[in-house]
């Protein structure tokens, strides 16, 4: 799932787009502080969007300041964080782990698999504090898998594992706003897995790779997608939000499609 929920920086106008990179760069101190090393390589602007939206939705708090990193030492990064950068690391991390597992499954990656041997020390911790949605995120991880070995071609039923664990994820507090938050998570892990299985299309028939859309090529990629993201978008502004709006509007309007006009962009050079 990781690099679909984010930001088109492009159309942010400044002060936005230095406001998303506060709470990027407040995550990745969240995941250097519990994780180290480890953690700032798992970093993700999916897991940002999360911040940035439950920051939004529960009004909290914000810590900022400015920092040095690794990456780029020369430079003083602003960050902001909030209660729910803690809670995102942890999920990044977690999904991270598993996305080495399926790196090693899938492609033989001895890369992945010492990087996940490394990071399994952190997993009990991260299970402790989150036995909720870890539960959820393996049992689904764990169905999904037998459906790709058993070479499911109903594309619903994949996808809506991925939408159950991203409803859950979404999920932070079960409260009034819980509703709200799992129908957008899950409606947006649905759109994800989809538009996915869409971009590798292609490569998987030629390497003979497991698609679900294999039999439905025929279908209009586009509707189907904009279908699912309008039941996202229709979750999103029923919350109540604080702050941040245009980012998360961008992000749901815009940012979600970068890979998918990509791919259209890229089909059409190559039928040129």
């Amino acid at each position: 799932m990781f690099g679909t929920i984010m930001a088109d920086k492009k159309t942010l106008d400044k002060a936005d787009r230095e406001r998303y990179k506060a709470h990027y760069c407040g995550l990745c101190l969240q995941l250097d502080k519990f994780f180290g090393n480890l953690g700032c390589a798992s970093l993700s602007y999916d897991m940002t969007f999360l911040c940035i939206l439950l920051g939004s939705v529960y009004s909290l708090d914000e810590t900022k300041g400015g920092r040095r990193c690794l990456a780029q030492p020369f430079v003083n990064h602003p960050y902001t964080i909030t209660e729910a950068a803690e809670y995102s690391a942890d999920i990044n991390f977690f999904l991270s782990y598993y996305k080495c597992i399926d790196d090693w499954n899938d492609d033989g990656s001895r890369a992945a698999l010492n990087k996940s041997r490394k990071m399994e020390a952190f997993l009990p911790g991260i299970k402790e504090r989150r036995p909720r949605q870890c539960g959820v995120i393996e049992a689904e991880l764990k169905i999904l898998g037998e459906m790709e070995k058993n070479n499911e071609l109903n594309p619903d039923l994949p996808a809506n594992c991925l939408g159950k664990m991203l409803g859950e994820i979404f999920v932070w507090k079960e409260d009034e706003n819980s509703e709200h938050l799992f129908t957008m998570g899950a409606a947006m892990g649905r759109f994800i897995y989809l538009m996915d299985a869409v971009n590798d299309l292609r490569s998987d028939l030629k390497k003979q790779r497991y698609n679900p859309l294999v039999p439905q090529t025929d279908i209009s990629f586009t509707q189907m997608l904009t279908v699912i993201i309008a039941e996202c978008t229709a979750a999103f502004e029923k919350l109540p939000l604080s702050r941040d709006q245009k980012i998360l509007q961008n992000v749901l309007y815009s940012g979600v499609w970068q890979k998918f006009r990509l791919r259209n962009r890229e089909e059409d050079e190559a039928v040129k």
